[in-house]
């Protein structure tokens, strides 16, 4: 009979090594304990993966004494896949830490920015195969790997957000001109009954880049710090590199293939459906085109690792707070301790010994988020109260509720603001060194306080699921018309140009880009005039505000506001009468503050599109300056 391995004690410096002796039809191995910090250094494999449900589901044999570890049902069926990986030494938190230990579990989490940097190798185990997987792997061996050999990594990312200008270089012109060559591949494919083993697998790439792997938090460290990785589901594997190049290359298939129909060079609408399946599916054609969209989880998590191994740095916490967790349309990444929305990005944060983070289990989450909050504002970024809306008006209404899934931000894209409410403007030295306000956990800022708020609207939501959603935006559009009306703030030609620009928050996405930009006549304009005057029952219409229309989808609610001054602009779903709109210093955007019953003190109800503000307009016009408290 069997006995449950007893974990000796663990030196400071070591870690415990697997050595897979068999994983059918039992899981074996022995465990050597080895100096990490050994010359030559130990070589082992780390495995990446999701714990899923915890409950015990099998043992691991432990040799040579047969005693055992229980293991759960995800890594039991990870172990079941690992044949190829008989005889080799593997890391994996599990069984190499003592789970019953706190102690030693805290001394070996510490040390997990090690353990994955100095790895040989990092398997990124995504489960069995399912939905199309054993598909996707294959299209992304054949379509990534081409991707790779042609050069594509090597484009830097501002050039691949200016596809297909790569600017004159040749070497990234030949890898330019190669993929393409794979794109015309893959649409010429996607038309052609005859060449279906050819077409790029789109809602099999899809699905798999859903998968719960990519949506933990604990998981971007992993990736990020592997220098060798190996993707693996079921018993597909492929490499890291082949992965990133398929999803860059679907993102901008996409893109492409759009611009391609919008210019008349292709009859055939873009992506896997016709227009007749999309017009015939029953819960609308929005619900249908979701299945083809990828996870934005994997591409922080990618572009993160590419980031690292190219440049040898990590990056600053605004920027993995951001690609971890303000997403558009999708969740962030998740964690079962809400703490560790912070904590497990540490590890990979250019400044994290300058924050004064450390992790501690002792504190409260909203502890550990004021924390970061007060640290990133201190370093000027006043705009991460743009991610506050998620509170819904709940103190502390300035730090962003990171257990929560966050808002999408309206007006920016990658973390990079496309506007300049308070132009040049920082908060200034001597308050950002004394930002604490006088009751726990508030903040205080400068700013100028723009107007109060007027009147409000019914709030916009865009159901995804609406077979026609013109009924509402065309609702919205009266709405913003009837506030313009009553204004003398802005002249004929402004009055005109706010109408279109308003409801989707002057942005707009580029036919040749993957990010917003500031919006124009040219394509939004026209797109408004048809949406709001054709029926979209006309495939030609639905495709040719397909644009417009998702940059209106503001799934967390907006409503339409109208300032005492006759400023008229979007505000959040919680906007009501009297509250105030400001502009704090450093913030891109004007900001909706409710006063808390205290003078001077106010509750941040979330961003604002203002039209006519926007670009620094008040900064010249000798306001007076405030300090508002925020609680």
């Amino acid at each position: 009979m069997s006995t449950r391995y007893e974990y000796p004690y663990l030196e400071t410096g070591h870690i415990r090594l697997l050595h897979i002796i068999s994983v059918s039809p039992e899981i074996r191995v022995r465990i050597d304990v080895v100096p990490l910090d050994a010359n030559p250094a130990p070589i082992y494999v780390a495995l990446s993966y999701v714990w899923g449900d915890k409950k015990p589901f099998s043992r691991v044999i432990i040799e040579p004494h047969d005693q055992y570890v229980n293991i759960a049902r995800n890594l039991t069926l990870c172990f079941q896949h690992l044949d190829s990986f008989v005889g080799t030494n593997i890391w994996i938190d599990a069984v190499c830490i003592n789970q019953e230990d706190d102690e030693e579990k805290s001394r070996q989490v510490s040390r997990m920015t090690s353990v994955y940097e100095r790895a040989t190798m990092v398997l990124s185990w995504l489960g069995p195969s399912a939905d199309g997987s054993d598909a996707a792997m294959d299209g992304i061996s054949s379509y990534g790997k081409a991707a790779v050999d042609a050069g594509f990594l090597n484009i830097h990312k501002d050039l691949i957000g200016t596809w297909p200008d790569v600017g004159d270089n040749p070497v990234h012109m030949r890898a330019r001109d190669a993929v393409l060559e794979l794109m015309v591949k893959a649409n010429e494919a996607e038309g052609d009954a005859n060449r279906a083993a050819e077409r790029f697998p789109r809602l099999a790439f899809a699905a798999i880049t859903r998968r719960n792997y990519f949506n933990r938090v604990w998981i971007k460290q992993e990736i990020t710090l592997a220098r060798n990785s190996i993707v693996v589901c079921g018993y597909k594997q492929t490499d890291a590199e082949s992965f990133h190049a398929a999803l860059l290359f679907y993102g901008l298939l996409t893109v492409w293939e759009t611009n391609e129909y919008r210019a008349g060079r292709h009859t055939r609408i873009p992506g896997p459906f016709s227009e007749e399946e999309l017009m015939a599916a029953p819960d609308g054609p929005w619900m249908l085109l979701k299945q083809t969209t990828t996870d934005p989880a994997v591409g922080s998590a990618f572009s993160g690792r590419r980031k690292f191994l190219r440049e040898g740095g990590r990056q600053p916490l605004f920027e993995l707070l951001h690609t971890s967790y303000v997403r558009a349309g999708a969740l962030g990444l998740q964690s079962f301790d809400p703490r560790d929305k912070i904590y497990a990005l540490l590890g990979i944060a250019a400044d994290a010994v300058e924050s004064g983070i450390y992790t501690d289990y002792t504190v409260a989450p909203d502890e550990a988020f004021e924390q970061a909050a007060r640290f990133l504002v201190a370093k000027g970024h006043v705009d991460i109260l743009k991610w506050c809306r998620s509170r819904r008006v709940r103190p502390p209404t300035w730090v962003p509720d990171f257990a929560a899934n966050l808002s999408y931000t309206w007006s920016d894209d990658m973390g990079v603001p496309i506007f300049k409410a308070t132009g040049s403007t920082t908060q200034p030295t001597d308050l950002v060194q004394n930002m604490k306000g006088p009751r726990p956990a508030s903040i205080r800022l400068q700013g100028v306080r723009l107007d109060t708020v007027a009147a409000v609207r019914s709030v916009f939501v865009h159901n995804d699921g609406m077979k026609y959603p013109q009924a509402a935006a065309i609702q919205m559009f009266a709405q913003i018309e009837e506030f313009l009306q009553r204004t003398t703030k802005y002249t004929k030609d402004q009055w005109d140009d706010a109408l279109w620009r308003i409801p989707i928050c002057d942005r707009e996405y580029h036919p040749t880009s993957m990010y917003f930009q500031r919006a124009t006549l040219e394509r939004s304009g026209r797109q408004f005039e048809l949406l709001r005057t054709q029926p979209l029952d006309d495939g030609d219409v639905m495709a040719e505000t397909m644009s417009y229309q998702a940059t209106m989808q503001y799934a967390d609610g907006a409503r339409p506001i109208y300032l005492a001054e006759g400023y008229v602009g979007l505000g959040p779903r919680e906007t009501v009468s009297e509250d105030i709109v400001v502009l704090l210093y450093g913030g891109s955007t004007p900001f909706v503050l409710r006063p808390a019953g205290v003078r001077g003190e106010y509750h941040l109800v979330g961003e604002a599109y203002i039209y006519g503000v926007m670009d620094g307009e008040m900064m010249d016009k000798g306001v007076n300056e405030e300090v508002f408290t925020l609680c």
